[in-house]
């Protein structure tokens, strides 16, 4: 067996046979060999298949226990170590509407739907009693793991179901927990290398990645446990997005992420079900939208049209806006708005430029916003005077 920088090589069998025979020349001589099936043959044969057995052991093993190749239950013991488990596969639920027998009581798993776009088969997770209509609006868990999709337009037809029970259909405002496999070995891998620091902070910044991909700019995402802002409670951390997502899947991707134990808190609540239809509560601060108006004087030089030259103001303002993101708790300069204004052909000078919120009437050189708010522009709160 050799030790190389990538690994161990496990020996052949022949070379591991030549090995014998060398040392056994040392002891009767150089014309000494092995001769094929004689005694000694057979005795080097057994030690040789034993000796590859024990090298494919050791390099099960020395996989096994490196964390950056080891798979399985050896994988799952590992990460444990950090307080990271995998995530165990999950069955999707939808809240779905039953209309039956008034004011009677059903109990859960009587009712099997299937989805007719897909074949799919779900059963009601809960106990429940129709209104005096004979409405109510209960969840179905698929039976089998895995992302099934279901949509508004979806329909389902009644497998089983109690007597009384006369339609089914998806509300409106369905409720929707879609599903997913068993975390493989390569995700769960990628989630580790996130998280594989031993420590908080090191766990803090893999959630960071994680939800990373669920804004638009890693400004519009701030995490705060105890250990960076002393005002968290013990035990707790306060996630603050703008995401570009829905709150549901958001919280979702939340729930999947927090592997150190901490309470989510924040002003946004939802309530997240698991294969098991136990209920979980994520709770995060969702990012206010805070408009921001400018207004500025403007000088425009001679053979130039005002209201054209005006557009491409704003135009160009908005494209700053864009290429240099103010996120969360952003202070908005107003004199950071004159270079792409006098980037604007036709502008002669900028002699005076103010912001304010849009919940506010004082223009003022600069606004500090709160760590939960984001400056947001739009053409419509760009105003200009062009003095004569």
């Amino acid at each position: 067996m050799n030790i190389e920088n990538n690994g161990l090589e496990i020996d052949s069998l022949a070379n591991t046979l030549d090995q014998y025979e060398e040392e056994l020349k040392q002891k009767f001589g150089k014309d000494f060999f092995i001769h094929p099936e004689g005694i000694i043959d057979n005795i080097a044969l057994s030690c040789g298949i034993m000796n590859i057995m024990l090298q494919q052991q050791i390099a099960k093993l020395a996989k096994e226990f490196d964390p950056e190749t080891a798979s399985g239950e050896y994988q799952d013991a590992l990460y444990e170590r950090i307080g990271l488990y995998r995530l165990e596969g999950k069955k999707t639920t939808f809240s779905c509407k039953i209309c039956g027998t008034p004011n009677y009581e059903y109990a859960a798993g009587t009712i099997t739907l299937r989805s007719q776009s897909d074949n799919n088969e779900f059963t009601n997770i809960e106990d429940f009693t129709t209104d005096s209509n004979g409405i109510a609006i209960i969840r179905f868990r698929c039976v089998v793991e895995g992302a099934v999709t279901v949509k508004n337009t979806d329909k389902f037809e009644i497998i089983k179901a109690p007597e009384g029970i006369l339609s089914v259909s998806l509300p409106d405002d369905i409720e929707l927990n879609t599903g997913r496999e068993e975390e493989s070995d390569i995700e769960f891998r990628t989630r580790f290398k996130n998280a594989k620091t031993s420590n908080i902070r090191g766990t803090r910044d893999a959630v960071y990645k994680y939800l990373s991909k669920y804004v638009d700019h890693r400004s519009y995402l701030k995490l705060h446990d105890g250990n960076s802002n002393p005002n968290i409670p013990t035990g707790c951390v306060k996630i603050i997005a703008h995401h570009n997502t829905t709150d549901n899947i958001f919280a979702q991707a939340i729930l999947d992420s927090i592997t150190y134990g901490p309470e989510p808190i924040g002003n946004t609540e939802l309530i997240l079900y698991d294969s098991e239809g136990t209920p979980a509560i994520i709770r995060f601060q969702k990012a206010a939208e805070i408009p921001i108006e400018i207004s500025a004087e403007i000088k425009i030089r001679s053979g130039y049209y005002e209201n054209t030259v005006a557009n491409r103001v704003k135009e160009n303002i908005l494209k700053y806006t864009q290429e240099h993101v103010l996120g969360l708790g952003a202070t908005v300069y107003a004199m950071e708005f004159i270079i792409p204004i006098l980037e604007t052909d036709g502008i002669e000078a900028v002699q005076d430029i103010k912001v304010r919120r849009g919940d506010t009437n004082q223009y003022l050189d600069s606004i500090s916003l709160d760590e939960d708010e984001i400056p947001v522009f739009s053409a419509a709160n760009i105003s200009f005077s062009i003095p004569q």
